[in-house]
């Protein structure tokens, strides 16, 4: 064993990091739909925290995309 991760194997972590990606944005995205209908400063102050977490994570997941994406271009010699 070489050592190397096969093209299939990293297609299919590219395939469940762009899903959690997808699903990340899509969180951040209802959590600010949400901000306007909120009165309280607290609930305001914790759904804006949220929100940027959500955005954190999802920075982190399309950095593992755009790693993954130059890995699979390097195993399938491109």
């Amino acid at each position: 064993m070489t050592g190397d991760v096969s093209a299939d194997r990293l297609r299919a972590e590219l395939s469940e990091v762009e899903n959690d990606l997808a699903n990340v944005r899509r969180t951040a995205a209802d959590i600010r739909a949400s901000i306007g209908e909120v009165q309280d400063p607290t609930d305001l102050g914790s759904l804006i925290q949220a929100a940027a977490e959500q955005d954190s994570l999802a920075d982190r997941f399309a950095d593992r995309r755009d790693d993954l994406l130059r890995r699979l271009a390097a195993a399938e010699g491109r």
